[in-house]
């Protein structure tokens, strides 16, 4: 097996890195297809400014493509059927000799294709890319991958990105903040976890290891900064478990666009098998728990685990906001669930509608739903 060291520069890439390397290309050969077939869409403009080399090894010490190299792989195949639109890849990593490993794994270049690499700061090169917001991306889509390899985000290098139309991924390593925030002393560590989460160290300290604090308090940064508001964006949130079923990380898509939070959701929960998490729940969606509802009656339900959600939990969801109602347009049920952070509705909504006819006697004809009073 491949050492792990971090001065390789080949890294090991562990289970949950993959599914991420798997999520995001897939992301990508979907949303470029949407966006090639969108005439007002001149191209697309495509950041990586924590890139690594692209080259992994796998736990069985096999050679592994990265994201860097499956997504231009991707975009370099879409620009040859494209050849009225342009496409520009940005490469970064802090060290040279990964970035010269990745440079001769690379595509052959365009005339509509162009990869620029650097060696840089991440957020330097942000700073750099987000002053030529007016001229570089007029017509122009982005997507940027921000994956730093601890908790530190710095907005200020976001924020022309957050304000603009476009899609982010962020790469939030929760695990780091919950391990290591109660314990910083370091006046540059205590400065990074409060320039993360925009609190002072103490009530980072007081919040502990709750993780959906944490996360609440991203996505919370993440709209106040967006400047249009939570209705007109959307923000979509994975988490990523190591093996002993501990979250390393949570991967968060923001974006101005319905259509790209909507396609980020079903892709995520192709990648994870039907769920919303590589999670081990340990077929813990199969076991029923008695309780009792809200007449006193003896109930069977199946327990939610909000950290991997089945295709149950998205059925019950919407059961439980429209039980008893009939004859409920089909549009207003998929838009309902549509605005949940987690739930897919595209490509879905047979396989939902399955659930709730089978486990809840939901009755559908063409245009509409009407369902029982079961609220569990």
């Amino acid at each position: 097996m491949a050492s792990s060291k971090k001065n390789d520069v080949i890294s090991v890439a562990p289970p949950h890195s993959v599914k991420k390397f798997e999520l995001i290309s897939e992301y990508v050969k979907a949303w470029i297809q949407i966006l090639m077939l969108n005439p007002k869409c001149k191209g697309i403009v495509y950041i990586d400014c924590m890139s690594n080399s692209g080259v992994y090894k796998n736990d069985d010490g096999e050679e592994i493509k990265g994201t860097p190299l499956l997504v231009s792989e991707i975009i370099a195949d879409a620009m040859q059927t494209y050849t009225d639109k342009k496409a520009y890849i940005y490469f970064n990593d802090v060290r040279e000799d990964k970035i010269d490993l990745l440079k001769t794994r690379l595509p052959k270049q365009t005339s509509n294709f162009q990869i620029y690499t650097e060696v840089m700061d991440a957020n330097e090169l942000l700073r750099t890319i987000g002053n030529q917001f007016a001229t570089m991306f007029k017509d122009m889509h982005f997507l940027l991958v921000y994956d730093p390899y601890d908790a530190h985000i710095e907005w200020d290098a976001m924020m022309p990105f957050l304000k603009n139309w476009g899609e982010i991924i962020i790469n939030h390593m929760v695990s780091d903040t919950i391990r290591a925030a109660k314990t910083a002393k370091k006046p540059e560590v205590i400065e990074k976890y409060e320039e993360t989460y925009q609190m002072s160290i103490d009530e980072l300290i007081n919040i502990g290891s709750d993780r959906n604090v944490y996360e609440k308090q991203i996505e919370k940064i993440i709209l106040e900064n967006s400047g249009r508001g939570e209705g007109r964006y959307y923000i979509a949130a994975f988490p990523f478990f190591i093996r002993s079923n501990t979250v390393a990380y949570n991967l968060i898509h923001c974006t101005g666009h319905y259509k790209g939070f909507e396609l980020f959701k079903t892709t995520a929960w192709k990648t994870f098998g039907d769920k919303s998490s590589m999670k081990n729940t340990h077929n813990n969606e199969n076991q029923m728990q008695l309780s009792f509802n809200e007449k006193g009656e003896i109930v069977y339900s199946v327990p939610s685990d909000e950290s991997c959600y089945n295709l149950r939990d998205a059925a019950l969801y919407v059961q439980r906001h429209f039980a008893g109602k009939k004859d409920v347009p089909n549009d207003e049920v998929w838009t309902y669930l549509g605005e949940h952070p987690v739930f897919p509705t595209r490509d879905y909504k047979n396989k939902i509608k399955d659930v709730l006819k089978k486990d809840f006697g939901m009755k559908a004809s063409r245009s509409s739903m009407t369902f029982s009073d079961r609220s569990y």
